[in-house]
């Protein structure tokens, strides 16, 4: 019961409190007491002027806010390692560059490359740590770093200016042709 009257009495409250905002002080008056009487003194005459529409209100633009410049982000070159073997075709040690004849690597076979050597690269000649102003033209080299975009960066370099040995032909003794028979066998003959 408690809860009924509770839920009840805002509602009661409300409308008690708002007819008597709306209902005038006067006791005794009925509601047709307040609509005014018509009378043909209080009619108007229809105008002949046109109505003008009223203008409404327009409401305040909002700020917009100030967009910055669109600026295209710089796209990010990926990085990709590489490796190339072959043969030095030519050192600039002060520019660090190494440019070199592609006999091995995945892709560029037969081609000429050039490679930035990175400062800190590590550079071994003979299997010795060197410099760059160390590595001789036509030597093997084997280099290795990370590409990004078009540029090739180095960063291990190894190079070998030792010559591979070739294999010297075996001496064989070889038999000259005679043109009278002989009696006794020679020694090529005779292996």
């Amino acid at each position: 019961m408690r809860r009924l009257t509770l839920a009840v009495l805002p509602l009661v409250t409300g409308a008690v409190l708002a007819g008597s905002l709306a209902a005038p002080a006067v006791a005794g008056t009925t509601a047709a007491a307040k609509k005014p009487a018509v009378t043909k003194a209080t009619k108007k005459a229809p105008s002949t002027k046109k109505a003008t529409p009223t203008k409404k209100a327009t409401p305040a633009k909002k700020a917009t806010p100030t967009k910055k410049p669109a600026t295209k982000p710089t796209p990010v070159t990926k990085t990709v390692p590489f490796s190339y073997t072959g043969t030095v075709t030519a050192v600039d040690a002060a520019a660090s560059k190494l440019t070199l004849t592609v006999k091995g690597g995945k892709s560029d076979r037969g081609t000429t490359v050039t490679v930035t050597v990175a400062a800190g690269a590590r550079v071994i000649v003979d299997d010795v740590r060197g410099t760059l102003a160390g590595v001789p033209t036509g030597a093997h080299v084997a280099v290795g770093g990370a590409q990004a975009g078009t540029v090739r960066t180095a960063i291990r370099v190894v190079a070998s200016s030792r010559a591979i040995p070739a294999p010297a032909p075996t001496a064989s003794p070889t038999a000259t042709p005679t043109e009278a028979p002989t009696a006794a066998p020679t020694e090529a003959s005779a292996a």
